[in-house]
């Protein structure tokens, strides 16, 4: 039985992708922490043990005591050895005084040592000497992510974008490569919308001067032409809740989706999407709700993106600093975040999401999505699927 130990930290992201790396064969797993990571252990082994995982917490002194940590890590190295196992020790993870202990340890029973790389996520051998380096296989899924970081998640079960498959690309287009010229036009759309939203029903009348506006008409003959609304005497009816909600701002998240999984086709190391993620975290007493608009693995990295059809004149520190905190929350140092807003950023947001290590994609960049989409995916590292072909 092949037994893999590893020592858990705050990112442990590491510890679990490699488990799921076929070619190891793995059937026990063995955590390393103190008494306040048993949680953490707790979520790990949520993810691993329906996947047939043994596992095991292996607890050691909170002290900075070099003798004392050497001294527990040399009992479970001697029992291991006693019990005839075939050990592995990931040294991804680990404060730096534990890791180097165990290190020290492991290596002087000349078990394999070896490391995940962050950024290409490839497997490195640190003992024994001259064994290939190779890609760790992209297996996690968005709710094992989210697990391991103590959330808990509700993915959509009931897609409602099925009736709109084939206008979610051409129409979402269409609007998303116009920004600027339709910008006021889908404000006024947005807020007709969610007039229909909040008296539950599907048609609203314009007043005259909304039946004025050459935006809101353009968007309207849009709609219309999709087979999403009928307009007649400056009455705007929905064709379904899911035109409504398109119309309502939400095209934007459902054409990113929609880019996305293009995007997967091409790109090996997309191995997961989902849209309008519900994510439920406990903070004491209290569960905290947060939605990602768009959430995807990539070469075993979260990735999350929020779309914004508003601008962001008065609560861009907001959005931004929201989606920071929710990035590192939910992903650990791996995570990435981006936004991808409808209306123009202004300078200060552009320099504070620089500053935060965010993404953006504006409305200059929008008719171009799925190449800034894609190169944005590639720089997550591993490899695009054309190396394999």
């Amino acid at each position: 039985m092949a037994t893999h130990v590893g020592i858990i930290d705050q990112d442990p992201v590491r510890l679990v992708t490699a488990l799921l790396h076929r070619k190891f064969k793995a059937e026990k797993v063995i955590f390393i922490g103190i008494e306040c990571q048993r949680p953490q252990y707790e979520q790990l082994s949520q993810v691993l043990a329906p996947k047939g995982f043994e596992t095991e917490f292996f607890l050691i002194p909170s002290d900075i005591n070099i003798p004392l940590i050497k001294g527990k890590i040399e009992e479970l190295a001697s029992r291991l050895k006693d019990e005839g196992s075939e050990v592995f020790f990931n040294a991804s993870c680990g404060l730096r005084h534990r890791l180097l202990t165990a290190y020290e340890i492991f290596r002087t029973y000349k078990w394999p040592i070896y490391v995940i790389e962050p950024f290409s996520d490839e497997l490195c051998w640190l003992y024994p000497y001259g064994q290939t380096q190779e890609q760790v296989e992209d297996h996690i899924n968005i709710s094992d992510y989210l697990t391991i970081f103590g959330a808990r998640c509700e993915l959509l079960d009931d897609d409602i974008r099925t009736v709109l498959d084939t206008t979610i690309e051409s129409v979402g287009h269409k609007w998303a490569s116009n920004a600027y010229e339709l910008g006021p036009g889908l404000a006024t759309l947005n807020y007709l919308a969610t007039t229909c939203r909040k008296e539950q029903k599907l048609d609203v009348e314009l007043s005259d001067k909304q039946q004025g506006y050459r935006e809101l008409g353009m968007l309207i003959d849009d709609l219309t032409d999709a087979g999403l609304s009928t307009y007649q005497n400056g009455v705007l009816t929905f064709s379904s809740e899911a035109a409504r909600r398109f119309a309502n701002g939400e095209w934007l998240e459902w054409y990113v989706h929609h880019i996305v999984e293009e995007i997967r086709r091409e790109l090996l190391t997309i191995q997961d999407l989902s849209l309008g993620v519900q994510v439920y975290r406990q903070i004491g007493e209290k569960e905290v709700r947060n939605e990602l608009d768009v959430a995807t693995v990539v070469n075993n990295k979260l990735h999350i993106i929020e779309c914004k059809t508003k601008g962001m004149s008065s609560d861009g520190d907001d959005t931004l600093y929201k989606l920071e905190s929710i990035r590192d929350l939910l992903g650990g140092l791996q995570a990435r975040a981006m936004l991808v807003s409808f209306r123009p950023l202004r300078h200060h947001d552009i320099t504070r999401a620089t500053d935060l290590g965010l993404a953006l994609i504006g409305p200059d960049q929008l008719g171009d999505l799925k190449t800034h989409l894609h190169e944005w995916f590639l720089r997550a590292g591993g490899h695009d699927k054309g190396l394999f072909d």
